[in-house]
């Protein structure tokens, strides 16, 4: 099952979990003003420690609320906080007297601060690159709150509007920083505006857990992250207001990454969503529109909505020789039209996957990103089935070459493996199995043994080499292989396919003989005297005709970029492919024998190396 991450419910060890590094990135800018701000981080800055962050601002000192510490019931004059209090957290930049009592060292987004600027100083702007984040709002219960909102630039709602979905802070006293530098009340909430970028004292009367009237469900907290394996997720988009409203959704792209430690920017993630028309009775993926918009929904409503990242439809990036990985990377704007906007980082690996330096690894997170990543798009282990429609009829006066429809679909399971150079092999059977890590003296320490080589799986073919592999799964308490096999064929050494196509895209062929004295040839049979191709005195091998024939099966696979059932399926040229699979039969007839039907594959595995490359 799926673990979705809800910005609406939440635990706070989730808001204090790592942030993924693979993420998005786009420029807060804030403006700040002579004296007194406050302020509310919709990104999570990069690099995040307030040493760096504020380098280029005349900053005197920075607070941050510790709201773990006890209720807020009245609201304190800024002018009068004093460093070291409990429930302040503290930033003094260098040439501040008191720098050594500070206490806050990193900013965290989604969160309100105070900043002060230095006395004499005008206003200035400050431009904060970072991740979006989608953090929801930790209330306090029965207290004063310091709060901030992921909200639009050039349209915002008013604070009635804002809260009016929630009866822990509709109707209750909330207070913003003036140009003075002093709280003040807030006296017509209907009239007076929130601002994005600024942050607000809101009382919260008993528990509750509103983050707005726009309220954004994923399945995984740091945003719409596929990875290389992922295709498809689901946003819950639920309206949390008052009345009905309507949501729109628009992907922006991404800004570079601030320095050449984070997986450099591929191009956009292209997204597709699924449509369901049932006035036609008809679905199906279809591009994400410039602006995909749904209307009405009413009050405890909610949008489902299923996204797939297109990698077919990414563009082609050669990224340079020196780099931390690579992604393609995106943003995603939900907004209410009302003034609320949420931004949700998309991220995905490609087809074709690089490897990253080994520093880089973590900030990947990808546990495809490594040295032995496969450079052919496709690579690893592929197993589905083909079904078999049409069969012409032999002995039919005239058509005998041209294949009928059959009375069922006749369905057989099909294995083919890709290695790292995109040869494709046809199997009859694969184990996977596990090869045990090596371990060396530390040198630091050669009494210790740390890891020279780490285990890993491995796909094994050849049956003389089991003994030198041990298990990948348990059965009954005994460490065994997965053993994939197909019935439809009898050859115990891989078949290599040729053709004019690649893997995924036009044509491939092979061809599969089955020897005249094959024991799984079904024209011999080892105890009859008129079958074992042996003479009369079942002493000599008889000829090639004598008794039995070899039987030859040409093997042609079509790949088409729509599912040939016309299916809606996620993944379709990603880690789904198919088409139409031919057979012709010599042999086994006096005339050929011509089937067709249709296959399809899934990516079982991306280990691009068979036997491990012995």
């Amino acid at each position: 099952m799926t673990r979705r991450f809800s910005f609406t419910f939440v635990s706070l060890a989730c808001c204090f979990g790592a942030l993924s590094a693979a993420a998005q990135w786009t420029t807060q800018t804030i403006s700040l003003q002579p004296g007194w701000n406050a302020v509310y981080l919709e990104v999570q800055p990069e690099p995040e420690d307030c040493d760096t962050v504020f380098g280029g601002l005349p900053v005197e000192s920075v607070w941050a609320w510790n709201q773990r510490f006890s209720a807020v019931q009245f609201i304190q004059d800024p002018n009068e906080l004093l460093p070291g209090q409990p429930n302040w957290l503290t930033y003094l930049p260098p040439d501040h007297p008191a720098r050594e009592t500070r206490n806050l060292f990193t900013l965290r987004g989604g969160q309100a601060y105070l900043i002060k600027l230095k006395s004499g100083v005008g206003g200035t702007s400050w431009n904060l690159l970072g991740r979006p984040v989608l953090r929801p709002v930790d209330w306090l219960a029965d207290s004063f709150n310091l709060v901030g909102f992921p909200l639009a630039s050039d349209s915002s709602p008013s604070f009635q509007s804002f809260f009016s979905g929630s009866t822990a802070q509709a109707g209750q006293p909330a207070y913003r920083l003036n140009a003075s530098g002093q709280w003040e009340l807030i006296t017509n909430p209907a009239a007076t505006l929130l601002s994005s970028g600024k942050a607000y004292w809101v009382y919260c009367r008993g528990h509750s857990t509103f983050s707005g009237p726009l309220e954004v469900e994923l399945e995984q907290r740091d945003g719409l992250v596929f990875g290389r394996i992922l295709t498809e997720q689901t946003v819950r988009i639920r309206n949390a207001s008052a009345a009905p409203a309507s949501f729109t959704v628009r992907a922006i792209t991404s800004q570079d990454p601030p320095n050449n430690s984070y997986p450099i920017l591929a191009g956009t993630v292209p997204l597709s969503y699924f449509q369901i028309d049932a006035a036609q009775n008809e679905f199906g993926w279809l591009p994400l529109p410039e602006a995909l918009e749904q209307t009405e929904i009413a009050p405890g409503q909610e949008w489902v909505l299923r996204l797939e990242a297109k990698r077919t439809a990414m563009a082609d990036f050669v990224p340079p020789a020196d780099h931390n990985g690579v992604l393609y990377q995106s943003l995603l704007e939900i907004s209410n039209g009302a003034g609320v906007r949420y931004l949700v980082p998309v991220s995905a690996e490609g087809l074709k996957t690089y490897a990253a330096k080994p520093s880089a690894l973590s900030l990947q997170r990808s546990p495809q990103n490594n040295a032995a990543a496969a450079p052919h798009p496709r690579a690893g282990l592929w197993v589905g089935t083909a079904a078999m429609e049409r069969v012409n009829q032999p002995s039919a006066i005239g058509t005998s070459d041209l294949p009928v429809a059959t009375a069922s679909p006749f369905q057989f399971r099909l294995i083919l493996h890709v290695d790292q150079s995109g040869t494709v092999r046809l199997l009859q059977k694969v184990l996977q199995m596990f090869k045990e890590g090596t371990l060396k003296p530390d040198p630091a320490n050669p009494a210790l043994k740390i890891v020279d080589q780490p285990g890993r799986f491995v796909l094994v073919t050849d049956d003389a080499l089991i003994p030198q592999f041990s298990g990948a799964t348990l059965r009954d308490g005994q460490r065994v292989a997965r053993r994939i096999s197909s019935p439809a064929f009898g050859f115990s050494r891989p078949v290599s396919f040729a053709g004019p196509g690649d893997f995924g895209a036009g044509k491939l062929s092979c061809q599969v003989t089955i020897d005249y004295d094959d024991r799984l040839n079904p024209f011999k049979h080892r105890y009859h005297p008129a079958h074992d191709n042996l003479d009369d005195r079942f002493e000599t091998k008889v000829p090639e005709g004598t008794e039995s024939f070899a039987v030859t099966r040409q093997i042609e696979l079509e790949f088409t970029a729509e599912d040939p059932d016309r299916l809606a399926i996620a993944g379709w040229g990603d880690n789904q492919v198919g088409g139409i699979y031919r057979e012709t039969v010599t042999g086994l007839h006096n005339k050929t024998i011509y089937a067709e039907g249709t296959f399809r594959l899934t990516q079982a595995s991306r280990i691009g190396v068979l036997n491990d490359g012995r």
